[in-house]
């Protein structure tokens, strides 16, 4: 037995200036469910499988039919074999488009090698997943979502985005509101719909301990007896060693910003945890505030 899904469409959609028209405007189905778009526009809406620049495809898998103001219209699309996503726009209003997702389908096999990449296969919370990936030339420019399940198929995000002129991506996926599980990422992207997938397992941050002659060091930086340079040297043992996972590249020594030595000072003092200073690192170097 199916699930009953609901599509809402939002008050003013029917104005081509409303940035949302549908909530979700990307829908994640199974086999056997059934969709009703609940109307709570004040138009009368028609929403029919297709997109607008392919109207060969134009009710060829559900139609609705009129929907009145404050009225419901549902489906239920039976031929799922072999499609992986349905496209559908509203027949009066061309502009409202939205996208149902087959959250069984099987990826379809994109013509390139790494199509979607991530950098490790298991993070700590609060650690950014980079996510990157090279599909076909032909789809250079044109829109993708980022589909991002839970362990139980549930879609809790999505970031959407167009590929370059290489046709090649590149996004950055915050953990720290995301629960302990494992997750897995759905590129979806093109007309008939292509998928590639990739997953991930997210951990709770590793209670960090850090040997005692790093604290004396640092010490010393905080209290302006040695370099930055000194202090450079600190965080790049604690990046080899995996005490800190620097997601950019070593290199020459540049200038650490004076207020650093602040939260270095508290650390040597024991008012923040080895766990809070390394955090605090990391984060400092991966957005560039600090370069090593």
């Amino acid at each position: 037995m199916g699930k009953s899904l609901e599509i809402k469409i939002l008050s003013g959609a029917a104005s081509n200036e409303t940035a949302s028209v549908f909530y979700p405007d990307i829908l994640p189905m199974e086999p056997g469910d059934s969709i009703t778009w609940v109307n709570e526009d004040s138009k009368t809406h028609s929403i029919t499988s297709g997109v607008p620049k392919a109207p060969e495809y134009t009710g060829k898998f559900f139609k609705t039919g009129n929907i009145d103001a404050q009225m419901s219209g549902s489906v239920q699309i039976t031929d799922l074999k072999d499609h992986f996503a349905f496209y559908y726009l509203c027949e009066i209003h061309p502009w409202m488009t939205g996208k149902i997702v087959i959250s069984t389908a099987p990826e379809s096999q994109p013509g390139t090698a790494l199509p979607i990449v991530i950098d490790h296969k298991a993070y700590n919370k609060g650690q950014d997943v980079l996510i990157t990936g090279k599909v076909d030339d032909d789809y250079a420019k044109i829109d993708y979502q980022l589909l991002v399940y839970d362990q139980q198929t549930k879609l809790i995000d999505v970031i959407e985005g167009h590929f370059n002129d290489n046709a090649a991506f590149n996004e950055k996926l915050h953990t720290d509101k995301l629960d302990i599980s494992k997750y897995t990422l759905k590129l979806v992207y093109g007309l008939p719909t292509e998928i590639a997938s990739i997953g991930f397992d997210l951990k709770n941050m590793p209670e960090h301990k850090i040997p005692g002659w790093i604290k004396t060091e640092v010490k010393l930086w905080s209290s302006n007896i040695i370099s930055d340079g000194g202090f450079i040297e600190v965080i790049q043992y604690l990046s080899k060693e995996k005490m800190i996972n620097s997601q950019t590249q070593i290199g020459q020594s540049k200038i650490v910003p004076g207020w650093i030595k602040t939260n270095a000072s508290w650390w040597t003092n024991d008012l923040i945890s080895d766990t809070e200073f390394v955090n605090a690192l990391e984060y400092l170097v991966n957005e560039g505030i600090i370069q090593i």
